[in-house]
């Protein structure tokens, strides 16, 4: 069998390395050949994930059609209970095709992207597009709980991955690849360019600066795409709100501490039950089944759970919802799409923040503006601003939440109020829970995320900071028992040895003292077994990077630290083994915050 019929890349290397010669060269790119290459590549991934994004909105559009048209009519004989069975149905096949197309197809989506990022250097099976297209649109179409976002941002990553291993792109870019189709799929849902590369750039990667030319492009390109088949429209149309007195600014930090809170429910209610149906002892395939069906009885009051809720949030901003909806929809759109995406449900978790921060602030907004009717604005204001404060506090990511608000609503005028809610709600979730909406699963998975942006961090701090201060120098004339004694004692791996004015003059090993003792011939004194000070030494300025580059090529096992060439009197030791100790603290699956280095060196 040929390799095209086997779905191979027919060229090979060699063909693959010449045509992107070939093709620099005529475009005038090659004498920076990997860089451009790159951008070009993004702006490829970008047009796909934009096809890609469309593909699943039509798709999720003519599925809907099929739920609420004749598949509703066959159930209306038993009125308006029928909507009861319209989830469950979509769970149904949701649950048979995610067992026998794609695992990774369930859930929302981006935890399952920033797994293969951490894990799997970015490749995702080129299967799983096609698969969330298809259970994603079932899912929501037929009224689970969920958003298109998170569908999307699969959609895009998926099929940035396949292109990039298609073509041959670079282990240390497919990162960077990943994360333009990322931004892509949620520029194009949005129609939010800037919004969706904040988003991969933030959530994603983690960094905010080595992949932003590419990431903008994807963006960009996505979007055009997007606008070209759908028009360009903000996705929401509001009225222009501003903040009406600066003492209402005091309701909106108080509100970003409701929206905290309210965010740390919904992360708790998504994960609780989410275990809850793991651990649960039934078929995995009719757990999407049961999840819908709840779903569905929980429609059959409000049926504004039901989808995206695209309608009800715009219907919030513009204050058209009676205060009882906007109270009452907070916990049951918690709760339905708890249920929908905890049971095998697919779809995402952005527009559910987006509605209850929307139902939340609208209700909030009510109770302040019936208070206060003249220092406050009414309740779509504070509808809008809850919008970005949840999605920010879920997400941790207030960047994304900020810009992809204003994006999505063409306003720029309510930035304040949208700033304050969004980084107190932040605060709040970062105390109470520790992650976003997202890394939450992944740290229950064992995987440190972000570990390429601690990592970096650690390689800036300094030998300073890494050493060890509690070993004592011990001068040339010591016997080699006593040497050995101090060095066992304080389980240090070398020690300074010092002359009568306390100044370095070489290091002896712990392998050597061990060696020394043990033989027939000892040593009358450490002096005859010591390393010369020359090459043993480093300064408390120099980086770890740099000392761990500096130990990988040599045999040395540990140095002596002193402040300068000019003062050899030492300070400190510093081992691979304390080194370690500071990356291993930036690896730790349940701990991915940057490492303490004074904590380390004690």
């Amino acid at each position: 069998m040929s390799k095209r019929a086997r779905g191979g890349w027919p060229l090979g290397r060699t063909g693959r390395r010449w045509l992107k010669i070939a093709f620099l060269r005529m475009t005038s790119l090659s004498f920076v050949a990997e860089d451009n290459y790159l951008l070009l590549v993004a702006i490829v991934v970008g047009v796909v994930a934009g096809l890609g994004s469309a593909g699943f909105i039509y798709t999720l559009a003519a599925v809907h059609r099929l739920f609420f048209g004749p598949i509703a009519r066959l159930f209306a004989r038993i009125g308006p209970a029928a909507i009861l069975f319209l989830p469950a149905i979509g769970g149904l096949l949701v649950g048979q095709l995610v067992r026998r197309l794609a695992p990774d197809a369930a859930g929302h989506g981006v935890p399952e992207v920033m797994t293969a990022v951490a894990t799997r250097g970015g490749e995702i099976k080129g299967r799983v597009a096609i698969a969330k297209i298809v259970t994603s649109a079932l899912c929501i179409g037929s009224g689970g709980s969920a958003g298109p976002e998170g569908p999307m941002v699969q959609i895009g990553a998926a099929s940035a991955s396949a292109i990039g291993k298609r073509i041959g792109i670079a282990p240390r870019h497919m990162r960077t690849i990943v994360a333009c189709g990322a931004a892509g799929g949620l520029a194009a849902v949005f129609n939010a360019p800037v919004g969706g590369a904040m988003f991969a750039l933030e959530v994603i990667t983690g960094e905010l600066t080595p992949a932003f030319g590419a990431v903008i492009l994807a963006a960009v390109s996505a979007t055009v795409v997007s606008r070209s088949l759908f028009g360009n429209y903000p996705s929401f149309v509001v009225p222009k709100y501003d903040l009406v007195s600066n003492s209402e600014l005091g309701f909106y930090v108080i509100f970003g501490l409701l929206a905290g809170l309210v965010g740390v429910a919904f992360i708790r209610l998504l994960y609780g039950l989410e275990e809850r149906f793991e651990k649960w002892k039934f078929p995995p395939a009719l757990k999407p089944v049961i999840g819908g069906l709840m779903v569905g009885i929980i429609a059959r009051f409000r049926p504004e759970v039901l989808g995206t809720g695209a309608e009800a949030i715009e219907a919030a901003t513009w204050g058209r919802l009676m205060p009882i909806a906007l109270f009452a929809l907070v916990p049951l759109k918690i709760l339905s799409t708890s249920l929908t995406l905890s049971s095998g449900g697919s779809g995402g978790v952005f527009s559910p923040a987006m509605y209850i921060g929307a139902m939340l602030g609208g209700a909030f907004g009510f109770v302040v503006h019936t208070l206060f009717p003249a220092t406050t604005a009414g309740s779509g204001a504070y509808a809008l601003v809850g919008i970005g404060a949840m999605l920010g506090g879920t997400a941790l990511a207030p960047l994304t939440a900020i810009i992809l608000l204003f994006e999505m609503t063409d306003d720029y005028r309510i930035i304040l109020p949208v700033l304050v809610s969004t980084v107190i709600a932040i605060v709040v979730v970062r105390a109470m829970v520790g992650e976003s909406i997202y890394t939450l699963k992944l740290r229950q998975r064992n995987i440190p995320y972000y570990a390429g942006v601690e990592l970096q961090r650690a390689h800036q701090v300094t030998v300073g900071q890494a050493m060890r201060t509690d070993i004592p120098p011990v001068p040339p004339t010591a016997s080699v028992l006593t040497a050995l004694t101090t060095a066992a004692s304080r389980r240090a791996p070398a020690l300074p040895v010092v002359n009568t004015d306390g100044k370095l003059v070489g290091v002896v090993t712990l392998e050597r003292l061990a060696a020394a003792a043990a033989s027939d011939q000892r040593p009358a004194s450490i002096a005859e077994i010591m390393q010369d000070v020359k090459d043993r030494h480093v300064l408390t300025t120099e980086r770890l990077e740099t000392l761990l580059a500096r130990l990988g090529e040599s045999d040395l096992n540990a140095l002596a630290v002193v402040e300068s060439e000019s003062d050899l009197r030492p300070v400190g030791m510093v081992s691979r083994h304390d080194i370690m100790r500071i990356y291993e603290r930036v690896l730790r699956p349940l701990d991915v915050r940057p490492p303490s280095p004074q904590t380390e060196a004690t």
